[in-house]
């Protein structure tokens, strides 16, 4: 049986070309008021705004933190107007209506023998921390379903779980027709457990403007999960700040250029877990060690993705970081947790300075959520801008999460129909207003949230599909890397030596060891 690992819901294996990422924008908010009720009354785009401020555009070489790119101020989204304004609350009807089709196509052929089977066709959505988008997606599919006159079932699967649930489901020869996927989670699936799509690829390509930079990194020739999925979805993390009491403390406000100024500040304004990083065995853990890894002159493997190299100078000063700010109680004391939204919460309950978000935290500030009132005050104290650097280097990682469909599913027609229509130029921005993705199609750049003068997440979101570094960067992108990373060693490295109490030596020669395993093979 395929044994599979868990994946982080933000940070995963991308590509195998290394992409540079020129500039990244470094934004902070001064003040936000908003006068309607967003689920209630209207798009984001219609709350009033009262003045929204950028801090800087910092172009940053991956072999330095510093370097500031010329061009860099006059980036802009493609264009700023939109023909239609998605829905605040997604209705039962999506922006979008299904194309007819013929009762000879293969698609309604396909959707009789599933109606004369009596079953549901099953589609998983990857749930993220917007009850808004999660409701979108579950929306569009239902409607989708209604036209074809076929039942549905669009599960909701917290994308922390995704990866146990697709090995259950292999087991039990469970898998849904079709389904969210993370790269990496795809990669290890393969052509043995997904079918090819290429050919839906190009046809979105082709109708839609062909892919951002970080979207077309997964329809490269030489990409090895090239067809398995079509992106949807560009992701990464944004440092999220509290400008109230940085201020308060003396601290400064801007934005840290260094992972050790951003930790120096979250000690002085809070003593106790001012940074918001988690130490267990999870996604968020293991992409903000990857980015201080990497800044500090880390990587997995040499250039030829052939030899470990986790045994190495780059990695005890790594190590030496983050034990310099656990003893200085920079963690909170819950920090060593497998809850994929332990930060989210922890910053929107008031208990941290600083945590790594694609989003979903500002989202929720502003719309609320089923576990959070809208708190237009804490938006307001929020400021944001890219991940710091190390002495070596500095990385805005990003990834796709892709739509996929099972080898098993009988229905590969109705899935592939499915994802044309979630894909719709209108349907994607229904759901693009409302969840932590950057666009990856380039139609989809014309919609207006994507300026940062409108929303300043989404302009960091654009930012990262426009130019984000390959979250494998500087290591190839092979199957030893995604093991390695998707095993969360990174993490149990530093875990062994904070919590364990094994010097630096012990923990790298262990991981070394583990590392040469998976690329041995």
């Amino acid at each position: 049986m395929l044994k599979i690992v868990d994946i982080c819901p933000i940070y995963c294996e991308s590509h195998p070309k290394q992409y540079r990422f020129p500039y990244v924008q470094q934004m902070f908010i001064n003040a936000y008021q908003s006068t309607t009720e967003a689920q209630e009354k209207g798009s984001l785009l219609n709350n009033k705004i009262k003045s929204v401020a950028l801090a800087a555009v910092l172009a940053l070489a991956i072999g330095g933190a510093g370097s500031i790119s010329a061009d860099a101020a006059t980036k802009k989204p493609a264009a700023k107007t939109v023909t239609k304004k998605p829905a605040a609350k997604p209705a039962a009807k999506p922006a979008a209506e299904p194309t007819p089709v013929a009762a000879t196509t293969p698609v309604q052929k396909e959707a009789a023998a599933l109606k004369a089977s009596g079953k549901k066709f099953t589609y998983w959505i990857g749930l993220i921390f917007s009850d808004i988008a999660n409701s979108a997606a579950q929306d569009q599919i239902k409607s989708w379903g209604k036209s074809r006159g076929i039942e549905v079932d669009p599960v909701l699967v917290n994308q922390n779980n995704l990866t146990a649930q697709v090995t259950a489901s292999l087991a039990a020869g469970t898998m849904p027709d079709a389904l969210d996927i993370s790269s990496g989670l795809m990669l290890q699936l393969g052509a043995k457990n997904l079918l090819n799509v290429q050919g839906l690829t190009d046809e979105m390509a082709k109708k839609y403007g062909g892919w951002n930079a970080a979207a077309a990194v997964f329809d490269d020739k030489d990409y090895v999960g090239k067809g398995l999925g079509v992106p949807y979805g560009i992701s990464g993390n944004l440092i999220n700040r509290r400008l109230d009491l940085l201020k308060d403390a003396g601290a400064k406000t801007t934005a840290p250029k260094t992972w050790d100024e951003l930790m120096e500040a979250a000690t002085k304004t809070m003593k106790v877990g001012g940074a918001g990083f988690a130490l267990g065995n999870v996604g968020d853990a293991e992409s903000v060690f990857r980015a201080q890894f990497v800044g500090y002159g880390g990587r997995y493997a040499d250039a030829a993705g052939k030899k470990c190299t986790i045994d190495a100078p780059a990695t005890k000063d790594f190590l030496a970081f983050v034990k310099k700010w656990y003893d200085k109680d920079a963690y909170a004391t819950s920090a060593v947790t497998t809850d994929g939204g332990w930060d989210n919460n922890l910053y929107l309950g008031g208990k941290t300075v600083f945590i790594a978000n694609p989003g979903s935290v500002y989202t929720t500030l502003l719309n609320g959520s089923a576990a959070w009132p809208k708190n237009p005050t804490l938006a307001k104290n929020t400021g944001f801008s890219a991940l710091p650097g190390g002495p070596k280097g500095r990385v805005a990682p990003s990834d796709s999460w892709l739509r996929a469909i099972s080898a098993t599913t009988k229905y590969p027609e109705l899935s592939k129909d499915l994802i044309r229509f979630l894909m719709d130029t209108r349907n994607m921005q229904e759901y693009y207003e409302w969840a932590i993705y950057g666009p990856t199609l380039k139609d989809y750049n014309k919609f207006n949230f994507w300026d940062e003068n409108v929303d300043p997440v989404h302009g960091g979101l654009f930012d990262l599909a426009s130019n984000g570094t390959s979250s494998s960067y500087p290591d190839v992108n092979n199957a030893a890397f995604a093991a390695f990373g998707s095993g969360f060693n990174l993490s149990k490295m530093v875990q062994r030596h904070l919590l364990d109490g094994d010097s630096a030596d012990k923990t790298m020669k262990e991981a070394q060891a583990v590392c040469q395993t998976l690329y041995d093979k």
